[in-house]
């Protein structure tokens, strides 16, 4: 007997991932520069990179894909949060200059 449960938490996960794809570009497509856009621009790519991998372990799981997969997601989600982690700590440190 098939397990559904995961089935449907992956499709609720793409879903998800399907929306913060969607935000994630505009974003990008909305800074044009100026003092916050290089912090948002790494914020927006890292949110995007994490999407996307999230989204190809989500495929992995729901269809029998090539176990080449699995790293491929792990790596891009390694990129995303190093993106993400930079933006915030630039966000961060624009804030708290004197």
């Amino acid at each position: 007997m098939v397990d559904v449960w995961p089935i449907v938490v992956n499709l609720i996960s793409l879903a998800i991932n399907i929306g913060l794809i969607y935000f994630a570009v505009r974003l990008l497509l909305v800074f044009k520069g100026g003092k916050m856009g290089r912090t948002w621009l790494f914020i927006s790519s890292g949110v995007l990179a994490l999407a996307v991998s999230s989204s190809l372990f989500a495929f992995y799981y729901i269809q029998d894909l090539p176990a080449i997969i699995h790293p491929i997601g792990g790596v891009v989600m390694v990129i995303g949060g190093v993106l993400i982690l930079i933006g915030l700590h630039m966000q961060y440190r624009s804030w708290t200059r004197p």
